[in-house]
């Protein structure tokens, strides 16, 4: 987050100054932004994007006849599949002009995917981004633990002074890397921690079962799981403050907040989120309004939502309020060297061509085994380069056994967890 503020400097810094007045807009208002942003998208999609050229031609959508939200359900809901299968289908004839950054994810499902972010669309998501985590109490400067993949090879952890962050590498989280890290924690005092609740949760536990203290910082944000009520609560009482959960996704089609009275917020200034199914569970589609390189419109993003009606929320925000996120569930790897890697092994299978959906069991602390469920493009290749994202992590010592599977292995309560472990190291 910190290296990316500064790659697109006058971009970032003139989309803050929009984002900070865009939060406190009427209802009214953001409809009709939405409404403005999203012809416009769909104008361009339709002359300069060849799957919608073909897509509005074949069911007769006139995009110069939009004129509201609820036009857009005449459009079909876009699945990653479609999109994994045929990327250059989504990109604009002109998307030099707009920019043109290859990124890549694997979601919650353990399925790559590889697209195209405009400068827009980046500039816009660090943005909105840096307005959300100053919800939970983030400035720029301020002294901060960032713990994610940073994938250093000659240290578990570094203090990086330019941008006043401490950095822990999540690949190398084990109870020593983690006590040598709360030495240097309790030395410079960072004021903001974020990271995967599983990191954080575990770096508490290895300083409790040393018997040892972390100094608080003013407030916690979390992401790239599910923050369960749970898992909220042990949080706020090892680290002694407030937690703050956050959700987006590399293709940029979606953000949520949580604000300061505690309430999840649709980021509706930065993309138009559509809630779909009955009272309850609903299925989160998104369209960013920012990239032209690459448009994803009614993206399935693959996360459920469950709604909280039609809240109003004391922050003073229009954005409209969710109860919950359902999104990654898994258990932990547990690595020879006494490494411990949760959802963030998801990252792993990035590169690797032909894979639908995987799944990681840990049969022995030795061993794993990968199931995987295959289109006709998998082959040896991607056998190696799906191997090879995952020594990254796991590194040399783990024996892997690669499974091609017709259906992943479901948990007692029903769900498909990415990681599976039958060595006991469950994570709820």
């Amino acid at each position: 987050m910190e290296k990316s503020i500064f790659q697109l400097p006058f971009q970032v810094f003139a989309r803050r100054q929009f984002y900070a007045k865009s939060q406190y807009w009427s209802a009214d208002q953001i409809r009709q932004f939405q409404i403005e942003k999203l012809k416009k998208l769909l104008l361009h999609s339709g002359k300069n994007v060849p799957y919608y050229r073909e897509l509005f031609h074949k069911i007769g959508f006139d995009p110069e006849k939009f004129t509201g939200l609820e036009q857009t359900k005449n459009i079909p809901l876009l699945d990653k599949e479609t999109v994994r299968r045929n990327p250059e289908k989504f990109l604009a004839v002109n998307a030099r002009k707009f920019g043109i950054t290859w990124d890549s994810t694997s979601g919650s499902t353990g399925t790559p995917l590889h697209f195209v972010l405009s400068n827009s669309a980046q500039a816009n998501k660090i943005a909105a981004l840096l307005r959300s985590y100053s919800w939970a109490g983030y400035k720029i400067g301020m002294k901060t633990l960032c713990v994610q993949s940073y994938y250093f090879k000659d240290t578990d952890f570094k203090f990086n002074r330019l941008y006043n962050v401490l950095r822990f590498d999540s690949n190398k989280l084990k109870k020593g890397s983690a006590l040598e890290a709360i030495k240097l924690i309790n030395r410079i005092k960072p004021k903001f921690f974020m990271g995967f609740p599983f990191d954080l949760l575990m770096i508490a536990r290895f300083a409790e079962e040393a018997g040892i203290q972390i100094n608080p910082p003013r407030s916690i944000l979390t992401y790239g799981e599910t923050l369960s009520n749970r898992k909220r609560k042990q949080l706020q009482e090892y680290y002694r403050c407030p937690v703050f959960n956050f959700f987006s996704l590399h293709e940029g089609a979606a953000m949520i907040s949580e604000c300061e009275e505690g309430n999840l917020h649709l980021i509706e200034d930065f993309a138009y989120h559509e809630l779909i199914g009955e009272a309850g569970i609903s299925k989160l589609a998104g369209t960013n309004f920012y990239n032209y390189s690459m448009p994803l419109i009614r993206y399935e993003i693959g996360d459920n939502l469950i709604a909280d009606g039609n809240v109003e929320c004391n922050c003073g925000r229009h954005f409209r309020v969710i109860k919950e996120i359902a999104g990654k569930a898994c258990d932990y790897i547990q690595t020879p060297d006494g490494r411990i890697l949760g959802a963030v092994m998801s990252h792993s299978i990035d590169l690797a061509k032909g894979v639908l959906c995987s799944q990681i069991i840990q049969q022995k602390l030795d061993e794993i085994q990968v199931k995987v469920i295959v289109d006709e493009t998998f082959d040896d290749k991607s056998q190696s380069e799906l191997e090879k994202g995952l020594r990254k992590r796991l590194g040399n010592e783990m024996k892997i056994e690669f499974q091609q599977v017709e259906q992943l292995e479901k948990q007692p309560s029903g769900k498909t967890a990415f990681i599976i472990s039958k060595i006991g190291n469950v994570y709820e």
